[in-house]
């Protein structure tokens, strides 16, 4: 081994030449934390491209579907880039709004799970061991929990859309105009890909997301808790004994409590874990896609 190789965290392989040749060769944790670089080699060795999107994910991310998905949509197609692959331009405008856009998918589904665990741990707090700002904090955390969570489909459509734009650029007509880069949506991306990809499964998993109930649902969720805190928590108190007189009073030295709070109808500590379960399902879905489609296109 020479001295310019260093050891991954795994030896799975992330080094592509520009072409997006696979070069199999190990390089350094350190490198691999950034998305996209141009490594310089000995004269005798093409540049790199280093590529692993999904290191710095939490538990419960579709890392290696988002990996494919970034290897065939950005480093191994072409697309209408291919001119400057060949003059050695590794960066482009459409692919910093990519990586930038699928970094942001990583980053935000993270802190939704570190969130998640931080509520629960807040809602399943005793009364009598909560601090005085636990009202403040167990509100934060829903508004970054569901904002969060929510920016990560978000981010997920931006970067598709771009994405797509590298093999369609008349049907992707914002990714353009730098100023037009706020019209880029859900709604405006899956209405791209359907126009330029009817029949595939990624413009029906685009439109089955957004016209499912809980896709939906996260939505309102997530414009209302940007403008308000999270209205009507509700203390649900439920007293038991083991023994009960015959007109209805609890025994003396026999009763208790069990406590909960609830949100929407529903306990904060099965809603949130739940929510997170779904959202995690439905982005796997989705990039699974994507990863099929990009790589259909070579």
């Amino acid at each position: 081994m020479d001295n310019d190789d260093e050891t991954l965290l795994d030896d799975r392989p992330y080094a592509y030449d520009l072409n997006g040749n696979d070069k199999s060769r190990p390089w350094s944790a350190l490198a691999a934390l950034n998305p996209l670089r141009l490594v310089k080699r000995p004269s005798t060795m093409a540049p790199m491209v280093i590529m692993r999107m999904g290191i710095e994910a939490a538990d419960g991310f579709p890392g290696d579907a988002f990996d494919r998905a970034y290897y065939e949509a950005v480093v191994r197609t072409p697309g209408i880039y291919s001119a400057d692959l060949q003059a050695g331009v590794v960066v482009t405008e459409v692919k910093t709004q990519i990586t930038t856009a699928l970094q942001a998918v990583v980053y935000r589904h993270r802190r939704a799970r570190e969130t998640a665990l931080e509520l629960t741990a807040l809602v399943n707090l005793p009364r009598e061991d909560r601090p005085s700002d636990w009202h403040f904090t167990t509100q934060t955390r829903l508004f970054e929990f569901f904002v969060s969570l929510h920016s990560a489909f978000e981010s997920s459509f931006y970067g598709l859309y771009f994405a797509g734009s590298r093999l369609d650029r008349q049907r992707f007509t914002f990714a353009d105009d730098p100023e037009k880069y706020q019209r880029v949506t859900g709604k405006s991306t899956a209405e791209a890909f359907q126009a330029a990809w009817p029949n595939e499964p990624l413009p029906k998993a685009m439109s089955d997301l957004r016209s499912d109930s809980f896709y939906e649902r996260l939505g309102k969720v997530r414009n209302r808790l940007a403008h308000r805190i999270a209205p009507g928590f509700e203390h649900r108190i439920t007293l038991h004994a083991e023994g009960i007189t015959g007109g209805g009073s609890l025994t003396g030295g026999q009763q208790g409590e069990d406590y909960e709070l609830a949100w929407q109808g529903e306990p904060l500590a099965t809603m949130i874990p739940s929510t997170l379960t779904q959202a995690e399902e439905k982005l796997d879905v989705l990039w699974d896609a994507a990863a099929a489609f990009f790589a259909s296109r070579q």
